[in-house]
């Protein structure tokens, strides 16, 4: 049998995929007519037989398994599948054979394809997830677990590079915009995100900073060698052709689930310890960089769940970049100080966070979102929001 999988069924495929350890292969194929068998038909069965043979299972991908063709006569006539036809505008050998006959697009035809289903937003959260050293849980990319240490299935230039070969694919014009934000190296979502939102251009309800290096590694010589802990040190993110970056501290160094003694939060010796080195380490790690010159502002999951926490570390990093490198974020405060901006910001950002409340706004925006979309024709996950923006 062979079969190539796209859209939101590649996605789970290659999200499963990378989660297991498997390495994506480069070498690359072109898009070739499904074949099943001489007489034969794509049962539910075998489709489910192809998933199978990649670790996914039918049940556990959304609606119906998502295929890409040639040309409409090769179209899989079948209840269980829902077909996208290819006749002309893909570049040259675009599709990954993960293992004998089942096949996906390639990571930069597969971003292209989220254009058309995704809003901006959780589109660069993608595209970064794909650069990056991490993957999501394919069955809850929301509150699943994910993935850490492992190789990027792509990089930014290269999918700004297969974008500017395509013609006429649908999400293309979309996705031509979404990858000027891409960078390399994210190392987790909450990276992904922060970032992500920092590198939007404030119509899309980001922050405009410009551009930003991920995970830069920072060696200590000469004298500062003795002036460092680590010889190494490596930030969250550095804001380009500046001093100012970010850490992410997302890790709680309290215990969630220490019991309360007469009204005493109580942890043993163990946890103490393990929270107490937690929090040298970060200082350490504070005073390494700024010996280096670098300004990096710690960013914490509260910041992200309180109202207007994220806004606050923004004019905290504008006012940095003004002192220390002659910047001029004027435009970016006005933006900031206006409250319908502001409001919907937040919203955006609390539906993209895990948990319920994050669901729920999702499923409210994407209500308001396309007049002619319901709610039934999305299968509402992480992956799948479409958010509203506001021109400023």
């Amino acid at each position: 049998m062979r079969i190539t999988f796209n859209k939101l069924t590649a996605l789970h495929v290659l999200r499963a995929w990378r989660s297991s350890g498997r390495v994506l292969t480069t070498d690359r194929k072109g898009l070739e007519t499904s074949v099943v068998g001489p007489h034969k038909y794509w049962t539910r069965r075998r489709i489910d037989a192809c998933l199978a043979s990649v670790g996914v299972r039918l049940s556990d991908v959304r609606g119906k398994a998502q295929v890409m063709v040639p040309r409409p006569g090769a179209r899989i006539r079948s209840r269980t599948a829902r077909n996208t036809v290819y006749v002309r505008g893909l570049p040259k050998d675009s599709t990954v054979e993960l293992v004998d006959g089942v096949r996906i697009p390639c990571p930069e035809l597969l971003f292209i394809e989220m254009g058309t289903i995704m809003s901006p937003a959780v589109q660069l959260l993608v595209g970064l997830e794909l650069c990056g050293r991490f993957s999501r849980d394919a069955c809850d990319p929301r509150d699943g677990r994910t993935v850490y240490g492992i190789k990027p299935v792509t990089t930014a230039d290269k999918i700004r590079s297969y974008i500017s070969q395509a013609r006429d694919l649908a999400g293309l014009e979309q996705s031509s915009m979404v990858a000027e934000w891409l960078m390399d190296e994210a190392w987790s979502p909450q990276e992904a995100l922060f970032n992500g939102l920092a590198r939007m251009p404030l119509h899309q309800l980001g922050y405009e900073l410009g551009e930003l290096q991920l995970n830069p590694r920072f060696v200590a010589r000469g004298e500062l060698l003795s002036l460092v802990d680590k010889a190494s040190r490596v930030p969250d993110s550095l804001v380009r052709g500046s001093s100012v970056g970010f850490n992410y501290d997302g890790s709680p160094h309290f215990r969630e689930d220490a019991t309360t003694t007469s009204g005493a939060d109580f942890l043993d010796n163990t946890s103490f310890a393990s929270m107490r080195a937690s929090v040298v380490a970060d200082k350490r790690r504070d005073r390494d960089l700024l010996v280096q010159g670098l300004s990096i502002l710690p960013v914490t999951k509260e910041d992200f769940y309180k109202r207007g926490g994220i806004d606050h570390v923004m004019l905290q990093a504008m006012s940095l970049l003004e002192h220390t490198n002659q910047r001029d974020f004027s435009k970016q405060r006005r933006a900031l100080r206006r409250p319908r901006l502001a409001k919907e910001r937040q919203r955006l950002i609390w539906s993209l966070l895990p948990g319920r409340r994050g669901r729920e706004l999702s499923r409210e925006l994407a209500r308001f979102a396309e007049p002619d979309v319901t709610i039934e024709d999305y299968d509402i996950t992480f992956d799948e929001q479409v958010v509203t923006t506001l021109r400023v």
